[in-house]
């Protein structure tokens, strides 16, 4: 019994470490309005875009934003799961009352981007189980700014 309960715990241990997101890296150079199509399913792909807040989030590690292909939100979004941190590829944690204006993610080199900022993404595509906002998002997210 001892030893199946110790075997069963490395099998976890080994599951949860193979688990972790690797580093990310730039995606292959995609027009906005492609980002979504199935066939980009589970693949590494890169948009130019404007994140901003969802209306309202309640987790602490993590947040899905919302990427729009037009600096006035206007159209589709696409999700983009992001840490909350002060590191590269993370967003600023905010208070529990929160506004666009307080969005600031950082950036691959070091500098931070805020709202109406113009960015590129690069994730892993994947299609939400259950209906959302926005049709597809991004995982792992490599955030750029565009010159």
């Amino acid at each position: 019994m001892v030893k199946r309960l110790v075997i069963g715990l490395c099998l976890m241990v080994l599951l949860l470490t193979a688990c972790s997101a690797a580093a990310p890296t730039t995606g292959v150079l995609k027009d906005f309005g492609s980002v979504c199509e199935k066939a980009n399913d589970g693949k590494r792909i890169a948009a130019v875009g404007y994140l901003r807040f969802p209306d309202s989030f309640t987790g602490t590690d993590n947040v899905v934003l919302r990427f729009y292909n037009a600096s006035d939100f206007s159209g589709a979004p696409i999700g983009v799961t992001v840490n909350f941190g002060t590191q590269a590829n993370q967003v600023e944690p905010v208070q529990d009352q929160f506004n666009d204006s307080d969005l600031k993610v950082h950036l691959t080199n070091g500098q931070a981007a805020g709202l109406g900022t113009k960015v590129k993404v690069s994730g892993d595509v994947y299609f939400p189980i259950v209906a959302q906002e926005f049709a597809c998002g991004l995982d792992n997210p490599l955030l750029e700014g565009t010159n």
